[in-house]
């Protein structure tokens, strides 16, 4: 499913998708993505995170993990990192993804792209359209679904929680916070997506103040609550391959619902 804001730039005419996937926490996104490369051995993975450098003015790097698809079936990364120069995180990766793609053209049948925690995709996506529309070397590729990874395990206390959204670390010692609330990224993240994929509880599950009377947890309804209308749910984001993902919007009903 091509995000709402991109069905009209025309961008579908490419072979390549180029897929976006989000998260609130840097498990889940891992978890996601690496279910989703597993699923697809033309698939080049490409992936975004953040950590404190105090030897640069805005106090942060930005690492870039590629792996990229390899004959033998064995795929092997290269990282590199470079400081936050730009006005912002988001015009940072995306000028930066644009470069890495056009490095990468006809290289893969898929991008995956995993942003840094809490960074919405729609922005980001709408510039990739713009700029395969007048690059001759995107003509190949589209933007593809907006994906949002949402682990179950605490999903409750990152939805309720109004503290700042941490990016990185643990603590203040050593964490990198969003100014935004937690609770506020989670939404908005959830809303954006055109597919959101669902890790199953692992763990300790739902607080008991969100459990009815039954002894139901009521978060997978949040979330489809939260969602678009049309948004693809998969309530198991373990049993989903990448062609599953990016098979909308085909006319055929989707095995994932």
């Amino acid at each position: 499913m091509i995000h709402p804001a991109l069905q009209s730039q025309g961008n579908a005419e490419g072979s390549t998708p180029v897929v976006l996937l989000t998260g609130a926490d840097r498990l889940s996104i891992d978890s996601v993505a690496f279910t989703l490369v597993d699923s697809c051995p033309s698939v080049c993975s490409i992936s975004y995170d953040v950590r404190p450098n105090g030897a640069v003015e805005s106090g942060l790097d930005i690492i870039r993990n590629i792996v990229r698809p390899q004959a033998s079936g064995v795929a092997f990364g290269e990282s590199d990192s470079f400081g936050l120069e730009e006005c912002c995180l988001s015009c940072t990766v995306k000028h930066d993804l644009e470069r890495v793609l056009e490095s990468l053209c006809g290289r893969a049948g898929v991008f995956l792209v995993s942003l840094p925690v809490g960074l919405e995709a729609a922005p980001i996506a709408q510039y990739l359209a713009d700029s395969f529309r007048i690059n001759e070397w995107g003509e190949s590729m589209f933007v593809g679904p907006i994906a949002n990874a949402v682990g179950l395990d605490e999903f409750e206390e990152r939805f309720f929680d109004d503290d700042r959204l941490c990016l990185y670390g643990m603590g203040e010692a050593d964490g990198i916070y969003d100014e935004r609330s937690t609770g506020a990224v989670v939404s908005r993240l959830i809303r954006e997506a055109s597919c959101v994929l669902e890790l199953p509880v692992a763990g300790a599950g739902c607080l008991a103040r969100h459990l009815d009377a039954d002894g139901e947890c009521k978060c997978r309804d949040i979330i489809r609550a939260i969602a678009s209308a049309d948004a693809l749910i998969c309530e198991d984001a373990h049993t989903v391959g990448l062609a599953d993902v990016v098979r909308e919007p085909s006319g055929v009903v989707s095995p994932l619902l």
